[in-house]
């Protein structure tokens, strides 16, 4: 048995089928997002977790999808820091497999009229998408989700536009630097 959620992301993160699946959740949120319009105030400041003073939590289907889009980029994430490492210079180099919570979480005032309610509906989704692909549910706080993912399992999937090559085992380390305009 798999005792912790990055084993277990790590163990389905190479099937097809949850690429495509988790890539229409997740249109789906950015699309109900981008209706109602909310504004990001801080730019990426929530992404430091320990001074913005909360914490980011990931599901078992989420990390699968995150590991599969990011495992030839993994990056650990920093000692003794509480903040993304997909942050760098201000920027989300993450943005495309990013967790929900990313997804949802604005700090404009108008969002809180919303925000609850639409992570407990979206959760609720996850929870049934996973056990229709046979991922156990888990949940877990993103940067120890992240630290409990092997390095040895980190696999990329094939995506739309991959020659559909066996993938090869990556260094959990390199991560080109976006700079920010």
């Amino acid at each position: 048995m798999i005792s912790d959620i990055g084993e277990h992301a790590a163990s389905q993160a190479a099937a097809p089928a949850l690429a495509d699946t988790m890539r229409r959740f997740y249109a789906e949120i950015d699309a109900a997002i981008a209706d109602r319009a909310p504004v990001c105030t801080n730019r990426g400041l929530c992404c430091n977790f320990g001074a913005y003073g909360h914490d980011l939590f990931v599901t078992t289907i989420e990390l699968a999808y995150f590991i599969a889009g990011h495992g030839d980029a993994w990056r650990s994430p920093p000692a003794n820091e509480k903040r993304c490492p997909y942050q760098i210079d201000g920027v989300c180099t993450a943005r495309e497999h990013r967790p929900m919570g990313c997804r949802l979480f604005f700090c404009d005032a108008s969002s809180t009229a919303w925000q609850h309610a639409e992570y407990e509906k979206r959760i609720a989704e996850l929870r049934d998408l996973g056990a229709a692909m046979g991922v156990e549910y888990r949940y877990a706080e993103w940067l120890s989700a992240l630290t409990s993912t092997p390095a040895s399992s980190i696999r990329p999937i094939p995506g739309p536009a991959d020659s559909g090559a066996s993938p090869e085992f990556v260094d959990r380390q390199s991560l080109p630097v976006i700079e920010s305009e």
